[in-house]
């Protein structure tokens, strides 16, 4: 009798995680879902090789870009980076070259981004949803920098802002 008492506590108890698992994941999985419409653009292209060893984060030469937010009320943004990189061995083989978007001054979320190992090159790019934003005037920035000093190059390079 005992342990029928004991099972049943046991199955509450993992009823009760399975539904605080659930609710959880569903609040979590609804955060990453956000929409808005985008009706403008702002960019800049760059061509040009610019590298840095930089350890801490440094602008990214050219890829910056202001840009005016419409309409009345505080809304988000999409920003995205895409550029042939590379990032050479110099700093040793587990060198990490990141890169984050900072906007007015704040770095925007997931934070920094992990875009190339070292000894590989290629094609790469992110996109970052901000903060909410004001209406009005703001600046994009993209900035890079590598773990262990290696150097962390960018050829072709673009930087794109889509709002209202």
């Amino acid at each position: 009798m005992k342990e029928r008492g004991v099972l049943k506590k046991r199955l509450a108890l993992l009823a009760g995680v399975l539904l605080i698992g659930l609710v959880g994941g569903v609040a979590a999985q609804a955060a990453l879902l956000r929409s808005a419409p985008v009706s403008k653009f702002d960019g800049v292209n760059e061509i040009v090789e610019r590298c840095t060893t930089s350890s801490n984060f440094v602008q990214m030469p050219q890829m910056t870009r202001t840009f005016t937010l419409g309409g009345s009320i505080n809304d988000e943004v999409l920003v995205t980076f895409t550029g042939a990189v590379s990032l050479g061995t110099g700093g040793g083989a587990f060198d990490t070259g990141f890169v984050r978007l900072i906007i007015d001054g704040a770095q925007q979320g997931p934070g920094e981004i992990p875009l190339i190992g070292a000894g590989d090159r290629g094609s790469q790019g992110f996109t970052w949803q901000s903060k909410l934003l004001t209406p009005g005037s703001h600046t994009a920035r993209v900035q890079w920098r590598t773990d262990l000093h290696s150097q962390f190059c960018a050829d072709a390079r673009s930087l794109t802002v889509l709002h209202k």
